[in-house]
C-alpha cells in the first residue's frame, strides 16, 4: 500500500526558499508530504507546541532568531521531533555543533535539490526514531531492574553481590538493594545450597559458558524449599575478561506443582490448534475455488483460439488465506469486466471480505457496466458494513471493462496500483491512468459517499494489459528499494514477445530473483488480458 503522509513544518522567512522547498516536496516520487510554513521562529514554536508534525525544516537565520539559538529553542519545545537545518551558513564548525546538539542534518540552500531533501527528511525521521529508541531502552532497563519480580543479580569473582534488583532484595527481606552489596549466598541460604551455587558460578567463570534455564532447589535456613529457574552468565569487563557472574532467577514453585495440569492444558491446545489448521486449510481451498478457472470468450461460444480476448492469471497467497482477489465477468456479448482487489490483511477477515466482494461483483457487474459506477456501489456496501460492525478495514481495487466492439478500455481505480498496458502499435508499456485526473479514488470502505470516475483508452489488436496487486512491486531485497512499478514495467517490456501466461510466471521469477527469497511477504495476484481482435460491429455496454 502507499506510505502515510509525512507532515513537515518549515520555519523559513524567505518566500523564495519556501517555494523551493514546497516544489521539491510536491515533486517527490513515492512519498507524500504535507507542508506547513511559519515565517517567524515565534510562530513556528507555537505550531510545534500545538501541531502534530513528523519533522521540522529550520532556517538558522530568521527575523526573530539567529544561529544555533533558533535550533535550541525549537528543540526545547519539541525535544522528540527530528529537526533538519536548512541554511545559507556554510560553516563546518557551526554544522558540527548543531549536529552535536541533536540536529539530524545540516543542509545548505545552494546545494539543495529534491532527492537530497526527501532523503534527508526520511533519514532524519529514522535517525531520531532510533535515538529515541535507545533512550527508551535505557529507561526500560532501569524500569526492569526496579519493577520485575524476578531476581536479577551481578556478582564478583568471589561470588559476592555487586548489584541486585528490587525483586531479589524483597525476596530476602531487604528494603534497599544496596544493603546486599558484599554479601554471598551463604549469608541467606543453607550451606548446601550456597556451596552448590558457588560451584556453578566457578564453572561459568572457568569455562566462559552460561548455564541457561537450570532448575535449582533452594533450601532456606528454616528448612523451607522453593524452586527457581536460573540463568547464570559470565560477567565480562569492557576488555572481555571474565570478572564475575550475573544472572536471573524466577520462582517456579507453583509451576512444579502445576506441571500435570499444564501438560493436560497443552494437549487441549494442541487439539484446538489442529482444528484451526484444518479449518484454515478448508478456507484456503474454498478461496482457491472462488477464483476463475474458466474465462469468458468473445463472442460467447467461440473456440479458445477464436476468442477476441484471452486471459491468464497467477495467484500466490502469502499465508493460509489471502486478501487478494480477482474475477473476470462477462458484461455483454462483446465486453468483459476484469476486477482485481487487495483487502487489508492476510487473515480470515480479509478472506471473508474478498468472498463478499466476489459475490457483489458477480451480481452488480451485470447492471453497473460503467466501472466507476460499480466501484461506487461496492464502496458504499463496504463502508456501510465496516461502519455497522465497527471494523477498521479497506480494500484497494481496479475494475476494467474491455469492450471489443468499441475497441476501448474503460476503467476506474480505488487507490490500487495502476495496471500496465502494452500497445503493440507503439511498442510502449504505459500505466493505465488518466492524466486529466489528479488522483485516483480512495480505497473502498473508507469514504462512504465517494464517487469514482471512469476513464477510457483505445485498445487494438495485439494489445496486452497486466493487472496486479502490490505484493509483487513491494517485494524487497536487503538494503534496496522495493521491486517497484518501474522495474515491473521494464520486465514486461523485455518479455513482450512471450505468451502472457509465460510472461506472468517470468515476472514472478524476476521478483523472486530480485528479493533473493523463494516466498513473498504479501499476497501475489497477476492477471493478463490479451486483445486478439478489437473493433468491429456489435452491441456494447453503455458508459
Amino acid at each position: 500500500m502507499s506510505e502515510s503522509c509525512v507532515k513537515v513544518l518549515l520555519i523559513e522567512d524567505n518566500p523564495d526558499d519556501v517555494q523551493m522547498v514546497r516544489l521539491m516536496l510536491q515533486q517527490a516520487r513515492g512519498f507524500s508530504f504535507e507542508l506547513e510554513c511559519a515565517d517567524r521562529l515565534s510562530k513556528g514554536l507555537e505550531r510545534l507546541a500545538e501541531g502534530n508534525f513528523d519533522v521540522v525544516v529550520l532556517d538558522l537565520v530568521l527575523t526573530d532568531g539567529r544561529s544555533l539559538e533558533t535550533f535550541t529553542k525549537a528543540q526545547a519545545v519539541a525535544p522528540h521531533l527530528p529537526i533538519v537545518i536548512l541554511t545559507v551558513l556554510a560553516d563546518d564548525a557551526l554544522a558540527a555543533k548543531a549536529l552535536q546538539l541533536g540536529a539530524q542534518d545540516y543542509l545548505l540552500k545552494h546545494e539543495l535539490h529534491g532527492p537530497l531533501l526527501v532523503k534527508s527528511l526520511r533519514y532524519a525521521i529514522e535517525r531520531k526514531r532510533a535515538h529515541d529508541n535507545q533512550e527508551r531502552d535505557r529507561h526500560l532497563l532501569q524500569l526492569l531492574m526496579d519493577n520485575i519480580p524476578d531476581a536479577i543479580y551481578f556478582k564478583d569473582a568471589n561470588s559476592r553481590f555487586i548489584r541486585i534488583n528490587r525483586g531479589l532484595a524483597r525476596k530476602h527481606g531487604f528494603a534497599d538493594p544496596d544493603l546486599i552489596a558484599g554479601k554471598t549466598d551463604a549469608d541467606m541460604f543453607s550451606e548446601a545450597h550456597a556451596l552448590q551455587a558457588r560451584a556453578d558460578e566457578q564453572r561459568v567463570m572457568s569455562t566462559g559458558l552460561p548455564l541457561v534455564g537450570i532448575e535449582e532447589m533452594e533450601t532456606w535456613p528454616d528448612g523451607t524449599v522453593t524452586w527457581v529457574s536460573t540463568t547464570k552468565m559470565p560477567l565480562r569487563d569492557p576488555s572481555g575478561k571474565i570478572v564475575g557472574t550475573f544472572g536471573m532467577s524466577r520462582d517456579i514453585t507453583k509451576r512444579k506443582v502445576a506441571e500435570r495440569a499444564l501438560a493436560e492444558r497443552t494437549r487441549q491446545l494442541q487439539e484446538k490448534n489442529l482444528l484451526i489448521e484444518n479449518e484454515l486449510k478448508m478456507a484456503r481451498e474454498l478461496q482457491q475455488a472462488m477464483l476463475p478457472h474458466e474465462f469468458p470468450r468473445i463472442p460467447a461460444g467461440a473456440d479458445t483460439t477464436e476468442s477476441a480476448l484471452e486471459f491468464s492469471s497467477v495467484y500466490i497467497p502469502a499465508g493460509a488465506v489471502s486478501g487478494d482477489l480477482f474475477n473476470v465477468v462477462r458484461v455483454s456479448d462483446t465486453a468483459v469486466g476484469v476486477f482485481i482487489c487487495d483487502v487489508m490483511g492476510h487473515d480470515v477477515r480479509a478472506a471473508l471480505v474478498t468472498a463478499m466482494l466476489r459475490a457483489e461483483v458477480e451480481e452488480r457487474s451485470r447492471i453497473a457496466t460503467d466501472p466507476g459506477q460499480l466501484l461506487t456501489q461496492l464502496n458504499r456496501v463496504l463502508a456501510g458494513l465496516f461502519k455497522e460492525t465497527g471494523v477498521t478495514m479497506f480494500a484497494t481495487a481496479f475494475y476494467m471493462v474491455a469492450d471489443v466492439a468499441r475497441g476501448q478500455l474503460f476503467y476506474s481505480n480505488a487507490a490500487h496500483p495502476l495496471p500496465l498496458h502494452l500497445s503493440r502499435h507503439s511498442g510502449k508499456v504505459e500505466a493505465l491512468k488518466n492524466e486529466a485526473l489528479r488522483r485516483t479514488g480512495p480505497a473502498l470502505g473508507l469514504v462512504e459517499d465517494a464517487v469514482f470516475n471512469t476513464c477510457q483508452r483505445p485498445m487494438s489488436d495485439g494489445d496486452r494489459v497486466v493487472l496486479f496487486t502490490d505484493g509483487i512491486i513491494e517485494a524487497e531485497a536487503n538494503n534496496e528499494a522495493p521491486y517497484g512499478h518501474e522495474r515491473l514495467m521494464a520486465a514486461i517490456r523485455a518479455r513482450a514477445e512471450m505468451p502472457t501466461g509465460t510472461l506472468l510466471q517470468e515476472l514472478i521469477a524476476d521478483a523472486r530473483k530480485f528479493s533473493m527469497r523463494h516466498g513473498f511477504e504479501d499476497d501475489i495476484c497477476l492477471v493478463g488480458v490479451d486483445v486478439k481482435h478489437a473493433g468491429g460491429n456489435g452491441e456494447h455496454p453503455h458508459h
